[in-house]
């Protein structure tokens, strides 16, 4: 190798040539040491600090000192090398660091544009056969009717989210859900713990929902739907309906714990904001229905009624009142010196269906033409009589309809009415046959007529409803507990149409019953290659591709 010569210049002095200038390390200062080492530290700082901030979720002073501290390395690194990033900014190698990063800004803009319109605008399907992860009608039309602005103040410590014995994924998304059904309805999440001073304006405990407006406020404590949703209708109603159920006469008793008492339907009332009372009839000075009952509630009577508290119900009836009746076969009473004043008879005997029942009594599958009975699945109808339906001769023509009675449920063709209580259960000559009436419902109000040019519009007329049903215990916690839920379902649905509370009319049940698959040997065996041995033999594959290249 040829030793390197030195240069020449123009006064004779010597210098290395231009190569081994070129090849020369360049002199790094204590300072620029101390920089680097420094801008090192400032990055790791402040990723410490923006950590701990996110895991405490508070900015505290050892935080927010961490990342002050962290960029004031940096700015001491960027002052002392100012140069060298200056030099590095104009070469190629920077345009391409500066082009890529552009790239990824533009991508990342775009996604958060899209996380910004899905936060405003929400689309969700629920892909369950029961809608179990969607909010009820109900709900959604207590929603879209606000006419101010509700809060869900909500509180839920970090324990109580961790905690085994609590769903908080389902708590948690059922708030998000009330968010998303109205722009009126805000949700606040709070810490009780840590956010000392809201725990203590609302006296807060672990797991409270605060539904507040106005200067109204209710407190809810297990996050239900049908919790949630009755707060709403309070806070927003600021008042309660009014419903009576007549006793006295060995009616199905309110509470308790026997088959036939009403407590389910009684707590499902309460919840959706109605005020629920007894009324012995009798016992009233005079003998008349109070005037703050909006529906008139009879539920399985063993005994018949006196005479004045059958012309106080006819009384409340005639000036417009609502019933809802429940009546057992005989030879419980039939009501019928009540009933027969708007079409419906009673009969005697009790319906068997050998087509669709269950231990020959009749099972339905409600028709979906009226409000109350859309939505509603099979109902199981034991022990039940039947009705005669009068249709009446219109008084004018074009007289509105609903004027009569309509079945709301009826027996296959195949069932009869059963009149003999011994010997053999068979359909007899002369025993009436299906399809039968189980169900009815009676609509004597009167829409507006069109108005008359020249003339002031005439009101409509609030005249009397009433929904009656041949048995009382499909609405009793008995068959409730056996999973026949839409009898207390259609109770409810019957009486929020008696007094014209749309709000709610519809309540579909949630099926919480976990879904399960069964598969085979076979299945199961086919599952294990998909998942197992075709991912593996792919990423063998790849490798043993990749190893041929390299020693190729």
């Amino acid at each position: 190798m040829s030793e390197q010569k030195p240069i020449r210049d123009q006064q004779g002095n010597t210098r290395p040539s231009g190569r081994r200038q070129a090849g020369a390390a360049p002199q790094v200062t204590m300072l620029e040491k101390a920089s680097v080492i420094g801008g090192w530290l400032g990055l790791v700082a402040i990723i410490v600090g923006l950590v701990w901030a996110a895991v405490v979720k508070h900015f505290g002073a050892l935080p927010l000192g961490l990342v002050i501290g962290g960029v004031a390395l940096g700015l001491l690194w960027l002052v002392v090398n100012i140069s060298k990033v200056a030099t590095a900014v104009r070469g190629r190698q920077a345009k391409l660091i500066f082009n890529s990063a552009a790239f990824v800004t533009v991508v990342l803009g775009i996604v958060v544009l899209l996380n910004y319109m899905g936060a405003r605008h929400h689309i969700r399907k629920d892909m369950t056969e029961s809608q179990r992860f969607s909010l009820s009608e109900q709900t959604r039309k207590v929603a879209q009717d606000l006419e101010q602005e509700v809060r869900l103040i909500a509180f839920f410590s970090e324990e109580y989210k961790r905690s085994p014995y609590r769903n908080w994924l389902e708590i948690g998304d059922r708030l998000r859900e009330y968010e998303m059904l109205s722009p009126k309805i805000k949700v606040e999440q709070y810490d009780p713990e840590t956010d000392f001073s809201k725990q203590k304006e609302y006296d807060a405990n672990d797991g409270l929902v605060v539904v507040e407006s106005a200067d109204r406020q209710e407190k809810v404590y297990s996050g239900s739907e049908e919790q949630i949703t009755s707060a709403v209708l309070a806070v927003s109603q600021g008042k309660k309906t009014k419903v009576y159920f007549l006793q006295g006469h060995g009616e199905n008793p309110l509470e308790g714990g026997a088959p036939n008492s009403l407590t389910i339907l009684k707590d499902y009332l309460e919840n959706q904001q109605y005020d629920v009372e007894s009324l012995l009839l009798m016992a009233e000075e005079p003998t008349v229905v109070p005037q703050d009952c909006a529906s008139l509630i009879i539920v399985g009577p063993k005994q018949p009624l006196k005479e004045a508290e059958i012309e106080a119900i006819k009384q409340y009836l005639e000036l417009g009142g609502k019933l809802f009746a429940a009546i057992d076969a005989p030879p419980a009473p039939g009501l019928g010196e009540v009933l027969s004043a708007y079409g419906i008879t009673p009969l005697n005997g009790l319906v068997l269906d050998p087509q669709l029942s269950l231990q020959g009594h009749p099972i339905v599958n409600p028709p979906q033409s009226h409000r109350i009975t859309r939505n509603l699945g099979a109902m199981y109808l034991p022990m039940t009589r039947a009705f005669e339906l009068e249709t009446p001769q219109p008084q004018y023509p074009g007289a509105p309809p609903g004027s009569g009675p309509i079945a709301l449920l009826e027996s296959s063709p195949a069932a009869w009415l059963e009149t003999q209580r011994e010997g053999q259960v068979k359909k007899d000559p002369g025993e009436k046959s299906g399809p039968l009436v189980m169900a009815v419902l009676v609509d004597k109000g009167t829409p507006a007529p069109p108005p008359v040019p020249g003339m002031q519009p005439r009101p409509s007329e609030d005249g009397a409803r009433l929904v009656v049903i041949g048995t009382s215990h499909p609405v009793s916690d008995g068959l409730l507990a056996r999973g026949w839920e839409y009898g207390v379902i259609f109770a409810l649905k019957s009486i929020a149409w008696l007094v014209e509370n749309e709000k709610l009319i519809s309540i579909p049940p949630k099926d919480t019953t976990p879904n399960r698959v069964t598969v085979s040997d076979r299945q199961r065996n086919l599952a294990i290659v998909a998942v197992c041995l075709l991912p593996a033999l792919v990423m063998l594959t790849g490798v043993t591709v990749w190893w041929r290249r390299r020693r190729g």
